[in-house]
C-alpha cells in the first residue's frame, strides 16, 4: 500500500527557503520563481495565469526528492508507448503541487492529428459532462430559490415543469413525471443510454407524435433512430437503478437555459471557465456539425469550442439539421473541445474545491457531494458515480479519494486531493484493455507509484 506525501502544498508553497525541497535558485526556472510571487493566493496556493502569460510552471521532476524519476520515466513511457496511444495520438499532463512535472504529446501512426502538440484541441467527449457538472454547481447555488435537487424536471404539469417544451405533447411515460434534478445528474433517471452519434437507420416519431427530428425532440421520446433504444419510455422508475445516459442531462441543460437565459456554454464559461484563463473560444466558437469521419469519433481541431444541439443545421444525436422550434444548446454529454493544459485548469479547480486564487468560482459544497458516491433513497451506494464524476474509490494502490472525467477514446482527467495530484490524458482509440489490464487503472497506478513512493 502506498503512503501519501504528509509535506502538504500549502506548506511548500508558505517556506521561504525553496531550497528545503530541493528547488533551488538554479535548479528552478526563473520564469516560474517569478510566478510564486504573483500567483499565489491568500493561502499561499500557486495558480498558473493564462498560457499567453506564462501558463503552467515548469519543473524537473529530478529536483524534487520525492518523485522516483525512475518510477514517473516508466509510468511516461507506459503511457505514450501504449497502442492506445500510438494509434492516433494522445497527451498527458501530470500537475503535482501546482507544479506541471511531466508533459508529452504522442502523434498517431494510424490517424488523429497529424502533429499533436500543445495547441491541438481534443474533445473531452464524455469529460464534458463533468465540465457541465460543474456549471450545475454555480446554477443550484445562485438559482435556489427556484430549484435544488430534490426538484422535479419534468413535473406534475407544464406550469410546475423546469422544461414546459416536453409538455408541448403528451408525456410519452408518465413515471418522467417522477425525475428529480438528482437524478439526471446521477445517472438514475431511468433514461437508455446507446447514442446515435453516427446512426444511418431511418427516423421515426413515436407513434401519433410529431415535431422536427432534433436534438431535444430526440430527448423527449419524441422520435428516434431504427435500431437504435428510444426515449419514450424509461428503463426503470427514477432513482431505482443506474443507466449512464446522455439524454437526462441535456434536459437538465434546458431547464438551465429557461431559468438563466443563458445556454450552458455561455453560462459555465462567464461563471467558470472564463475566470480561470479558458479561452473565449469555449464560449463563442460553437459548432453544429459534429465532425465524426468515421467510426473512430475523431473530433480534434486547433481551435477550442463546445458543441451546440439543436436547431437548424445540428446533427448531434442522429438529428437530421432541420429547424427546432426549441433552439440551441451547449451539449451535456460530449463534444467540449480544448487543450490538454487547459483541461488541466478545470482540473486543477476541482483539485481546489471550486476555488481559483481568492474567489469561491464553484460551490465548496458542491463539489464535496458531486465527488462522493450517489446516496439512493434507501440509502444505498451500488454506483461508483456521484453528480456528473465518477468516484475511483475501489483501485487497488490508488488513494480512495480519487475521482474522474471519463470520457470515450480514453478523454480523462485523474484528481487525488490526498496527493495534490490531478493527471489529464487526451486521446482518439477507445481501446480500454492492452495485454488484458485496464489502460486507465495501470495508468494511474504507475503515476501514483512514481509520485507516493
Amino acid at each position: 500500500m502506498i503512503k501519501n506525501n504528509d509535506f502538504s502544498r500549502r506548506k511548500f508553497l508558505k517556506t521561504a527557503n525553496y531550497g528545503l525541497m530541493g528547488l533551488t535558485f538554479s535548479s528552478m526556472p526563473i520564469k516560474a520563481f517569478a510566478q510564486n510571487r504573483s500567483n499565489l493566493n491568500s493561502e499561499g496556493i500557486y495558480f498558473p495565469p493564462p498560457d499567453d502569460q506564462g501558463g503552467w510552471r515548469k519543473y524537473d521532476p529530478g529536483s524534487i526528492p520525492e518523485i522516483n524519476t525512475e518510477k514517473l520515466a516508466a509510468a511516461i513511457s507506459f503511457h505514450d508507448q501504449s497502442p492506445v496511444s500510438t494509434s492516433r495520438g494522445a497527451a498527458l499532463l501530470i500537475i503535482h503541487k501546482g507544479r506541471l512535472i511531466s508533459e508529452s504529446y504522442v502523434t498517431g501512426n494510424e490517424g488523429g492529428p497529424e502533429n499533436w502538440t500543445a495547441s491541438t484541441c481534443n474533445d473531452m467527449k464524455s469529460s464534458t459532462k463533468s465540465v457541465f457538472g460543474t456549471g450545475v454547481g454555480v446554477f443550484l447555488d445562485e438559482y435556489k430559490d427556484k430549484v435544488n435537487l430534490e426538484t422535479d424536471l419534468v413535473g406534475q404539469d407544464k406550469e410546475s415543469s423546469l422544461i414546459p417544451q416536453i409538455w408541448d405533447q403528451p408525456i410519452t411515460d408518465a413515471r418522467k413525471k417522477n425525475i428529480k434534478v438528482k437524478h439526471v445528474l446521477s445517472m438514475t433517471s431511468g433514461h437508455a443510454g446507446p447514442e446515435p452519434w453516427l446512426g444511418t437507420g431511418t427516423r421515426q416519431h413515436h407513434p401519433g407524435y410529431s415535431g422536427s427530428y432534433q436534438m431535444y425532440e430526440y430527448c423527449f421520446g419524441w422520435w428516434n433512430f431504427d435500431g437504435v433504444a428510444a426515449h419514450d419510455a424509461l428503463l426503470f422508475e427514477p432513482g431505482s437503478d443506474f443507466m449512464y445516459s446522455n439524454f437526462g442531462m441535456e434536459q437538465m441543460a434546458l431547464a438551465m437555459r429557461n431559468i438563466s437565459g443563458q445556454d450552458l456554454g455561455q453560462y459555465t464559461y462567464d461563471k467558470v471557465l472564463g475566470p480561470i484563463g479558458m479561452p473565449i473560444g469555449l464560449r463563442n466558437n460553437q459548432y453544429r456539425d459534429m465532425p465524426y469521419s468515421n467510426s473512430y469519433e475523431l473530433n480534434f481541431a486547433e481551435t477550442s469550442g463546445w458543441g451546440v444541439g439543436g436547431d437548424e443545421g445540428c446533427d448531434a444525436y442522429g438529428a437530421d439539421g432541420s429547424s427546432s422550434p426549441y433552439g440551441i444548446n451547449s451539449i451535456a454529454g460530449s463534444t467540449f473541445r480544448c487543450t490538454a493544459r487547459d483541461f488541466a485548469r478545470l482540473s486543477y479547480l476541482w483539485l481546489n474545491n471550486g476555488k481559483w486564487m481568492d474567489q469561491q468560482l464553484v460551490p465548496e459544497s458542491w463539489l464535496k457531494l458531486a465527488t462522493k458516491r450517489f446516496k439512493r433513497a434507501d440509502g444505498s451506494t451500488p454506483n461508483n458515480y456521484g453528480y456528473t464524476f465518477w468516484v475511483m474509490d475501489d483501485l487497488l494502490d490508488v488513494p480512495k479519494d480519487l475521482y474522474m472525467s471519463r470520457g470515450h477514446n480514453q478523454n480523462h482527467s485523474y484528481i487525488i486531493p490526498s496527493m495534490d495530484l490531478v493527471v489529464v490524458r487526451q486521446g482518439n482509440d477507445n481501446r480500454r484493455e492492452i495485454n488484458g489490464e485496464s489502460f486507465q487503472t495501470a495508468l494511474i497506478q504507475k503515476i501514483v507509484a512514481a509520485i507516493g513512493s
